[in-house]
C-alpha cells in the first residue's frame, strides 16, 4: 500500500506519458500480493478488496489514459484520481480488517455466538430447552415468545436480536422467533417495554 501511495503521488505530480506507461506496468504487479493476502480467507472481504483495487488501478491506469486522450482536463484528473485512490485504499483497509481483525467491526456489547451473550448471559436454544424440560416436573408446554408481548412490542421485535426472558429462574437471551415455556417472564424496563439486544446494523 505504501508503494501504491508513492506511485499515485508520482502520477499526480508528473503527468508525462512516460510516467503513465511506467504506472501501467508497476501498478498491477504491486496489487497482486494484496489480493493474495485476502483471497484465501473470505468471499465478502475478497469482493470488497477487488472493488477497492479496481478503484486504485482506475486512478493509476484508466484516468491517466483518459487524460492522454484528452477526455478529461488536468484539474478534473487530479480530483477524480485522488478521490478514486482514497476510496480504493479505504475499501482495501476494510477488507483487511474483516479478515485479520473482525472484532474491530463488532458493535460494543455484541452478544457472542458461543452460547453466551454479553456479561456471560446464556442464549436460549435447543440445549437450554432440553435442560429446562429435565429440571421441571412433567412435560413443559412451549409457546411463541410473541405471545408474551403486546402488539406494540411485536411490531418492534424484528429489529431485536434477543429479548431478555426469565425462564425457570434463569435470565436468558431469547431470539424473537423462539418458543419458551409457559410461565416465562419477559424482563421489562421502567417504561414497560421489553429489554433486549438490538441487531447490529
Amino acid at each position: 500500500m505504501v508503494a501504491l501511495a508513492l506511485l499515485e503521488a508520482v502520477i499526480l505530480t508528473n503527468t508525462s506519458p512516460s510516467t503513465f506507461r511506467l504506472a501501467y506496468i508497476i501498478a498491477p504487479i504491486i496489487t497482486a500480493p494484496i489480493v493474495l493476502a485476502v483471497a484465501w480467507k473470505r468471499s465478502l472481504a475478497t469482493v470488497i478488496m477487488a472493488i477497492g483495487l479496481l478503484c486504485i488501478l482506475g486512478s493509476m491506469m484508466l484516468l491517466p489514459h483518459m487524460l492522454t486522450m484528452g477526455s478529461i482536463s488536468k484539474d478534473r484528473f487530479y480530483i477524480i484520481s485522488l478521490r478514486s485512490f482514497l476510496l480504493g485504499v479505504a475499501m482495501v483497509a476494510i477488507s483487511m480488517i474483516m479478515v485479520y481483525r473482525p472484532e474491530l467491526l463488532y458493535v460494543r456489547n455484541r452478544p457472542r455466538d458461543d452460547g453466551e451473550g454479553g456479561d456471560g448471559m446464556k442464549v436460549w436454544d435447543e440445549r437450554s430447552r432440553s435442560r429446562s424440560r429435565s429440571s421441571m416436573a412433567g412435560s413443559t408446554l412451549l409457546i411463541p415468545l410473541r405471545r408474551l408481548l403486546d402488539d406494540r412490542e411485536s411490531m418492534l421485535l424484528p429489529v431485536y436480536r434477543y429479548v431478555l426472558v426469565i425462564i425457570d429462574g434463569i435470565t436468558y437471551l431469547v431470539p424473537p422467533d423462539e418458543y419458551v415455556p409457559v410461565g416465562s417472564v419477559v424482563v421489562r424496563g421502567s417504561d414497560g417495554m421489553f429489554v433486549g439486544v438490538r441487531k447490529a446494523l
